[in-house]
């Protein structure tokens, strides 16, 4: 292994000073404060917390290493992970996630309802049971019953982005399911 030089190394061996003089000790606080920010994105529901992870201690290398003096080293990682969050918050998304259809065919037939009632039952008996518990309480109940029963879902999940994100992988994989089984039972 070649030893690393220049610029960004030496930014970083300053960080690393400046967390402690003592090198052992410094690469333990710095371990400590990594895992601490990654909690926070994750806490926060975000699914590229390692990238925010990163751009926050890029940042912080770069402040330390232009020689401003922070001696509370934890609130200077905190107040750039907020602000990293804050960023992030207000760039534009690529796309919403789809609607909470779960069903993308209204079939018209009778033998066509029973064809889906059949092949969703298989379905959800080849999800795990925190997933099929979790699809059918997303979807179970009307009006206030159903806002109640997410409301408590998303207590149960860490909130609303990681309910919504579990649901829309579930659901991914019952429309593949369903689409496979129609078609076999179809022929």
């Amino acid at each position: 292994m070649t030893a690393q030089s220049g610029p960004a190394h030496e930014s970083f061996e300053r960080f690393l000073h400046w967390l402690s003089p003592d090198r052992d000790l410094a690469l333990r606080k710095y371990d400590e404060i990594m895992q601490k920010t990654r909690k926070h994105f994750v806490r926060k529901a975000c699914l590229d917390s390692e990238d925010l992870v990163a751009e926050t201690r890029d940042r912080v290398v770069k402040i330390v290493s232009s020689g401003s003096n922070y001696p509370n080293q934890e609130a200077l990682f905190f107040s750039v992970a907020t602000n990293v969050w804050h960023e992030h918050l207000r760039k534009p998304r690529l796309g919403s996630l789809p609607d909470d259809d779960l069903l993308p065919i209204v079939p018209q037939e009778t033998e066509e309802k029973e064809l889906q009632a059949n092949c969703l039952e298989r379905c959800l008996a080849q999800l795990s049971d925190s997933e099929r518990d979790l699809i059918v309480r997303y979807y179970q109940g009307r009006g206030r019953n159903n806002i109640d029963a997410r409301k408590q879902l998303m207590a149960e999940h860490g909130g609303e982005n990681t309910l919504r994100v579990k649901a829309f992988r579930i659901r991914t994989k019952l429309r593949a399911c369903m689409g496979d089984c129609m078609r076999r039972d179809r022929k």
